[in-house]
């Protein structure tokens, strides 16, 4: 670990200790103004690890850093039945006891009021708006052009790109109205969007995904392979030797970066450069596997009123051939339109029955409105295999096309079975005899699972970022005020939508992904470290102020009962209800841990 990864961790730590000391800070001056006796200041739980006393408080540093805690005199009862001192928690009124309590939410939302306008201020650095849609997604029915940017969603201003899955996710089922600046546009259009659950990750979604920054330059990374193929920080991308015509540059370099070594066409300055990049294949240390995935060459959704529909094509149809042509995954299917010669003419599997459909004599861009017109999906109820470059599948001879029919004498019926039967011989460290059919033969070949390779090409396309700065004091301190708010507002509205089990409770991150944000967000500069800061130390407010016993709202519940009824809750109540909370958010802990690690883990 070099001496930069050294300083964000510090710098990490200080920061969410610094959120930690402000939460418990506000509690002690608000019990010290109120005339209460504090015992401990402590960061953190459990066994001290540093401590040193001052006056009639002890000053420590605890070995578990979840947080932190003021231990006041007088707090929790002791059973004698003796009037409490002056100088006792028990001893004041319920509008100070209040106070006291809520110290600490209150300097959680100061912290936010001051340091939000000075990060803002000083410039934080961001992703600019600009999307892609996903095909099949409701963003990809509405014709949403990639390269669109995104100004606002359901009237909040979008300056980063986070706030756009953020907003819509907070929103549920609800549709979304999203102001776009489309490409070449000077004025923002309008349109309205009925979001989808994604299981997978528990929220709702509408299909937009991060573009890359328009100007398509690479960063390049030292002695990676593309450095030593030629390429140069601030080279520009033009397009990849034997591409997809008429598809933007950046679709023609992810097509090809799936098949292993690229040929990229670079613009630097005046030149035109080609250069071929073989890919670092570093050991990869990950389970092994086999290799192979599902076709892709199945009709998983059309755009209404397209060329492809007007042909006959239908969701669920499985493309077989086009221009007599075999194909198996999307690129086939694009490469084989994209070379074809006359009218477009396309076999597929419908219910079982193979059909011939006849199309029109596409121009190229109606090849290219075609292909953009068909999301294409995994077949998983087919045998039909595609293998990966460099894996276990490669060896053995195996080829993207053919259909398994038996491994190691046991006949499969769709791809599930492939994937238990693969999985077992993983496990077991065994390799699997495929049978396959491919085209009139029948072969055995027996293959073996390896890790799958790590493509190490040096390089890619630079994000969209810019830095988002506002100008002067009244402006900042706007700025400020309403980025608390709004992450209040996301905070309540996501609570909400987890108890109308619109947004899953998975999504919950505890200290190690808070941790990781940090971490990462700190290579951005101090200022967008500060900026999460921020967020968390209103989360942690809003958190806190939740009428959870143990936690601070909870407190302040039962002095708002005191309040009402004129006398303290029963000792008996408040014990039951401390062991309720304590239950509760240790529960909390251990759920919202296990989801960190398990991140970390598929990750």
């Amino acid at each position: 670990m070099n001496l930069p990864d050294w300083i964000r961790i510090l710098q990490v730590a200080f920061g969410i200790g610094l959120i930690i000391f402000v939460h418990e800070m506000g509690h002690f001056l608000a019990a010290r103004w109120c005339g209460v006796r504090v015992d401990v200041f402590s960061l953190g739980f459990g066994p001290k690890l540093l401590s040193f006393e001052r006056g009639d408080t002890t000053y420590q540093l605890a070995a578990v850093p979840f947080g932190g805690y003021v231990r006041m005199a007088g707090e929790l009862p002791d059973g004698s039945g003796r009037p409490p001192a002056h100088d006792e928690l028990s001893a004041k009124s319920v509008p100070q006891r209040f106070l006291i309590y809520s110290g600490g939410v209150l300097m959680n939302m100061l912290f936010a009021l001051v340091m939000f306008p000075i990060a803002l201020s000083s410039g934080v650095s961001s992703a600019i708006p600009i999307v892609t849609t996903v095909p099949g997604s409701p963003a990809w029915h509405a014709r949403i052009p990639d390269g669109s940017r995104v100004v606002s969603a359901n009237g909040k201003e979008i300056w980063d790109w986070p706030h756009i899955p953020t907003e819509v996710a907070i929103g549920g089922s609800d549709t979304v109205e999203l102001e776009l600046l489309l490409p070449g546009a000077s004025e923002p259009s309008t349109v309205v969007l009925q979001p989808e659950r994604n299981e997978s990750v528990g929220v709702y979604m509408v299909g937009l995904g991060r573009a890359v920054d328009p100007s398509l330059e690479f960063q390049v990374r030292a002695g990676g392979a593309a450095e030593r193929a030629g390429l140069r920080e601030g080279d520009v991308l033009v397009g990849v030797e034997g591409g997809l015509v008429g598809f933007r540059p950046e679709q023609q370099y992810r097509d090809a970066l799936r098949e292993g070594p690229v040929d990229l066409i670079v613009r630097r300055g005046s030149e035109t450069l080609s250069l071929h990049i073989d890919p670092d294949r570093p050991e990869s240390t990950k389970t092994p596997v086999f290799g192979i995935r599902p076709i892709e060459s199945l009709i998983g959704d059309l755009r209404s009123s397209s060329s492809p529909v007007q042909m006959g094509l239908r969701v669920d149809d499985r493309i077989e051939t086009i221009y007599g042509r075999a194909v198996s995954s999307r690129s086939d299917i694009f490469h084989a339109i994209n070379e074809g010669h006359g009218p477009l003419a396309i076999t597929i599997l419908r219910d079982g029955k193979t059909l011939e459909l006849l199309g029109p004599d596409l121009d190229q861009q109606g090849r290219v409105a075609f292909l953009n017109d068909l999301a294409l999906a995994q077949d998983n109820d087919g045998t039909g295999i595609l293998v990966m470059p460099y894996t276990g599948a490669e060896e053995a001879g195996l080829l993207s096309g053919d259909r398994v029919l038996a491994l190691s004498g046991t006949s499969v019926a769709s791809w599930d079975d492939i994937q238990l039967a693969a999985q077992n011989a993983v496990q077991l460290g065994r390799p699997l005899v495929f049978s396959v059919a491919r085209g009139s033969e029948t072969l055995d070949i027996e293959a073996v699972p390896l890790p799958p390779p790590v493509l190490d090409y040096g390089c890619d396309l630079k994000q969209a970022r810019y830095t988002y700065r506002t100008h002067g004091l009244i402006p900042s301190m706007k700025a400020g005020a309403l980025a608390s708010w709004r992450f209040l507002s996301e905070a309540w509205l996501t609570l909400q939508k987890m108890f109308q089990s619109e947004v899953s409770t998975k999504n919950l991150g505890g200290i190690i992904t808070i941790g990781q944000v940090s971490y990462h967000w700190s290579a951005m500069g101090w200022t967008k470290l500060l900026f999460f800061l921020c967020m968390v130390s209103v989360n942690l407010a809003f958190l806190n102020v939740l009428p959870i016993p143990v936690l601070d709202g909870g407190h302040l519940f039962f002095l708002l009962v005191e309040g009402i009824k004129g006398s303290p809750v029963s000792e008996r109540t408040l014990g039951y209800s401390q062991v309720v909370g304590i239950v509760l958010i240790l529960s909390l802990m251990v759920y919202v841990t296990y989801n960190d690690v398990l991140r970390l883990v598929t990750s």
